[in-house]
């Protein structure tokens, strides 16, 4: 149905009169009335939307139906950015031919009118081959419009299916009897394809496609060409993967540049095939790089040929040469990929200069081979016979080109019409014959390295006997200067062992002489006692005797002089007792101990050496003064240990805590109160000792060298070292538990000891 209806009008009959001034007055307004209707028709003619094309009508079945250039309109759109309503509402469809040179856009919108003039249903094919996208807009009878969208350059996933199959160049259109639709269709090329001048749009029934279908893969044979194909394509890759197992294996760059060349030959030659096998989700992608597997191909072919003619240093200015015009074939060809985008390159010359490089490139090359086959280099004459039938074939192509553009002669008319055929018989010939070529140099290094590892094993073997021989002598000196070192290295260890031992007694000794000022101290004040309450029953006695030689005895005094008399006897006994505790605490203390386990009572040790090591500090420095603070486990369990080692780390425990506290306390200027806690935790299994102190405290480097032998914080001369290792082993090695420190720098330690309650 046309847009455009022209507008008709009627002549308005007058009935006949005689003349006169009115009949001469109403001719005239007729007349002028005509005649403005008639000039305003065609002015809106002249503004209104160009007429749609005539319909197209199909009256008879006969399988595909080519649409000429009557029957549909052209849109271009150069920016590719107009919307299906903005094409509707254009007024830019124009007649155009189906091959114009001049139409420069990448987007293409088509109209026209199809009409089934049959009287059966049509199953139509609306086809494009010219366009890598095709968009279809039609027009139900509801008024409704239908999109469909294929194209090569469209996953596989997103091409429409009818009948089970994808169509990438058609689209169903189905036509009930005397059915006419409206169409709208879009055509589009990437940047890189050339511009949409050929349109050919053309209907195609499906039952032509089945049939031409059927006659191209059975009748004539085309799956022939699919197999082969695929067989060419498989030898290719099994090419590839040789020359590079051979590269790996020798490690000849020749190899590696042949096995890239074929690689991407195989993906340039068979793209299309490759791309719906491999690559079916991206054929954007894959074809945009197709752009470029030429010039790889190319490329590293030229680069195998020259590492494998290995040109000689005075042809380095045709090296150079031809560098460079490979350089300039990798411009050429990104400029090729981006020609259709800016108007100034023209495609012409861009494709004329891309194929005269590739010529050049090989003509500057077979200079070289020549001029290394009469230097004799057999691999020179190899790779000229190789390359000579393909490089002599684009010659001519490229002549012929020529002398078209020049002299508009064909000579391709001579008989050249299988171009196709010719190029891949010489593809083929130089991929066997360069193939054979490598195979031969193969066997040549094949054998140029047996031999090398021949000679190599034979000097290996008299390299080997030099080594033994020399190896006996040196091992006789070396035995001799072994027994000497073990000699030397026994007595060292002897020394060491002597010098260790020395160490530890003098650890014990610091130990024991600290322990010793501590009951030095500790020991005076039961002695005191015993001395006192002597004096006092001495008196006591005297007294008694005095009492009992008066006349009158008075027995309540008697009794009462008797139980003064005996409570002091008990205090001697008890302040006697603790001074020979004391003494004998020391004397276990400076002992060495025979490994035998005592239920032994916790609390009591640590309250007793807690107060030996501040008084032995106090005998040394009596300005000191220091907290005591014990929280001991009201609830003692008696644990097996053995006491003089126990004893040994407790003591060690406290006499560090008191030296930080008082080492913090002649450095701080602040007020402060040096304070040693021991606090005790009894369970069923374990018990636990706390020593802290509220002194210097320790950084984390500090804290993980700790427990080694002969490491100290203190200056030279006051300490060795060893006490917190010693009481380490003796916890953990002897005893099964586990000595730990918390710290912080410069608030204080916190030693924690765990013994297992055995």
């Amino acid at each position: 149905m046309s847009l455009f209806t022209p507008i008709s009008y009627c002549a308005t009959q007058t009935p006949t009169s005689k003349s006169g001034p009115n009949q001469l007055c109403v001719r005239l307004r007729n007349t002028a009335g005509t005649i403005l209707a008639l000039w305003l028709g065609f002015l809106s003619i002249g503004f209104a939307q160009q007429p749609w094309p005539p319909v197209y009508e199909i009256r008879k079945d006969t399988g595909v139906y080519p649409i000429d250039t009557a029957h549909f309109q052209v849109l271009e759109d150069r920016a590719g950015n107009l919307t299906f309503e903005q094409v509707q509402r254009s007024s830019a469809f124009r007649f155009d031919s189906h091959y114009n040179p001049t139409r420069q856009t990448h987007v293409c919108w088509l109209r026209m009118q199809i009409k089934n003039g049959l009287d059966h249903d049509m199953k139509l094919y609306l086809c494009e081959f010219k366009a890598t996208y095709f968009d279809l807009y039609t027009q139900a009878s509801d008024g409704r419009w239908h999109h469909q969208r294929t194209g090569e350059l469209i996953p596989r996933s997103q091409l429409p299916v009818h009948n089970g199959g994808t169509e990438q160049y058609r689209l169903f259109l189905p036509l009930r009897p005397g059915e006419q639709i409206t169409l709208y269709q879009r055509s589009e090329n990437p940047f890189w394809y050339p511009f949409l001048t050929n349109l050919t749009p053309e209907l195609q029934t499906e039952e032509n496609r089945i049939h031409s279908t059927y006659t191209a893969f059975r009748v004539n044979q085309q799956w022939k060409e699919y197999f082969f194909e695929g067989i060419m394509i498989g030898m290719l890759f099994l090419a590839v993967c040789y020359n590079l197992y051979i590269y790996f294996s020798i490690k000849d760059k020749v190899y590696l540049y042949f096995a890239i060349c074929l690689l991407f030959f195989n993906l340039d030659r068979n793209g299309f095939n490759l791309q719906l096998a491999l690559f079916p989700e991206q054929p954007y992608l894959y074809k945009s790089l197709q752009n470029f597997f030429f010039l790889v191909f190319y490329t590293f072919f030229i680069q195998a040929i020259r590492n494998f003619i290995q040109p000689t240093p005075d042809l380095s200015h045709l090296n150079r040469a031809i560098t460079f015009f490979l350089v300039l074939l990798a411009l050429t060809n990104v400029l090729q990929f981006f020609m259709y985008r800016f108007s100034f390159v023209s495609p012409v010359i861009t494709i004329a200069v891309l194929e005269i490089v590739i010529r050049v490139i090989y003509v500057l090359l077979a200079i070289s081979m020549v001029k290394m086959i009469r230097h004799g280099s057999l691999d020179a004459r190899f790779a000229l016979l190789a390359t000579a039938p393909l490089f002599t074939f684009w010659l001519f192509t490229l002549a012929t080109h020529l002398v078209f553009r020049l002299f508009s002669i064909n000579l391709t008319n001579w008989g050249w019409y299988n171009f196709g055929y010719y190029e891949s018989a010489c593809f083929a010939w130089l991929i066997v014959f360069f193939s054979g070529a490598l195979l031969n140099r193969y066997n040549l290094a094949r054998k140029r390295v047996a031999q090398q590892a021949i000679e190599k094993e034979q000097l290996e073997k008299e390299r080997e006997m030099e080594r033994s021989r020399i190896i006996a002598s040196q091992n006789e000196r070396l035995e001799q200067q072994v027994k000497e070192r073990t000699s030397q290295l026994q007595t060292s260890l002897e020394n060491l062992r002597a010098t260790q031992d020395q160490l530890v007694q003098k650890e014990k000794l610091a130990s024991l002489g600290e322990l010793t000022a501590g009951i030095a101290h500790e020991i005076q004040n039961p002695l005191n006692f015993v001395n006192n309450f002597s004096e006092v029953s001495t008196e006591l006695l005297t007294e008694l005797e005095e009492e009992q030689q008066k006349p009158e005895r008075d027995p309540e005094l008697e009794k009462e002089l008797l139980g003064d008399l005996k409570l002091n006897l008990q205090k001697i006994s008890h302040h006697g007792n603790r001074a020979s505790h004391i003494v004998q605490s020391m004397l276990a203390h400076s002992r060495n101990s025979t490994g035998e386990r005592q239920a032994s009572n916790l609390n009591q040790l640590c309250d007793e050496y807690l107060r030996l090591a501040y008084h032995g500090l106090r005998a040394k420095d009596n300005t000191f003064n220091c907290e005591l603070v014990t929280d001991l486990d009201p609830n003692p369990v008696l644990v097996r240990i053995i006491p003089q080692e126990i004893g040994r780390v407790l003591l060690n425990l406290f006499n560090n805590a008191f030296y930080t506290v008082q080492e913090k306390q002649k450095r701080t200027a602040e007020p402060y109160q040096p304070a040693v806690t021991v606090a005790t935790r009894f369970t069923d299994r374990q018990v636990e000792i706390r020593v802290i102190d509220n002194g210097m405290g320790m950084t984390d480097a500090v804290k993980a060298k700790l427990f080694q032998p002969f490491f100290t914080t203190k200056p030279t001369g006051e300490g060795t070292g060893l006490g917190l290792s010693l009481s380490y082993d003796i916890v953990t090695k002897s005893h099964g538990g586990s000595l730990t420190v918390e710290s912080q720098p410069g608030q204080g330690s916190a030693f924690i000891l765990v013994l297992p309650v055995v």
